[in-house]
Formats: structure tokens, sequence, C-alpha cells
């Protein structure tokens, strides 16, 4: 999922990385314009890792910074959902959707999640969305 997200960003030329939760350096999430926070959903949570450093980013100001949150799951797709909210208590500007998959994302999935990339990238680079109008 993670991937299809840094695809979509990187067809708009946002250089993007990946790193694990357990790898994370504080300092390196501060200084991203925008970050995605992504894992599965386990017995109704998110899984710890991610938790951890969302408490620990809790104490800096990150208010507007660009967020998503997306996830897997195979019972219930909380885990995501709880991320998203957490987000938006810190102040983050929290992009949707929230994008959730049973088990593995399928094709469509996956394009949903590249075009949450690209959402990003536009964000980032504060490029206007363009609604179509029925005139």
């Amino acid at each position: 999922m993670a991937d299809a997200i840094k695809d979509g960003a990187e067809s708009l030329n946002l250089e993007t990385d990946i790193v694990n939760a357990f790898d994370v350096e504080i300092g390196d999430l501060l200084a991203a314009e925008a970050i995605g926070f992504g894992g599965p959903t386990m017995n109704y949570h998110p899984a710890k890792p991610l938790l951890k450093v969302l408490d620990e980013l809790s104490h800096y100001d990150v208010k507007g910074k660009i967020a998503v949150s997306f996830g897997s799951y195979g019972w219930d797709g909380l885990g995501p959902i709880v991320i998203a909210e957490r987000l938006r208590e810190m102040g983050f500007r929290v992009l949707d959707p929230v994008e959730r998959v049973i088990y593995e994302p399928t094709d469509n999935e996956l394009e949903c999640l590249r075009h949450l990339g690209k959402d990003v990238a536009m964000a980032v680079k504060k490029v206007p969305h363009v609604k179509n109008l029925n005139v």
C-alpha cells in the first residue's frame, strides 16, 4: 500500500521515502512536508509501533502538516481511522480518504492508493483541485 502511495506521489515529482515504524527518526518526520502512516489493524487497534511513533510525535508542533492514513485488516478496519483521528487531534491536515483494504489491495484499490499519493503531492505543491461543474 505504501509503495502505491509512493508511486502516485513520485509520478508528480514529489521526493518520497518509506520508513519502517521501528526505524523512523522523529526529526525526519518533523522535516517532512507530508507523512503517511500505514499498517495493519490488530485486535481493533493500530499496530503498536505506529502508536509509539504517534505518542512521540505528539510532543511537537505539527499543526498544518499534511498526513494520510491507510492500512489493511481482516476483521475490523478501525486502525487507520484511529490513526487519522489522532493525527487530526495533533493538528495534522489529514487528507481523505482514509484508505482501508481487506487483507491485500486489489488492482482497483492500488489505483486509489496511487491517487492518494498524487493528492499528497498536489497538497505539498499547493496545486488546487479542479472540480467538475455541471452547467
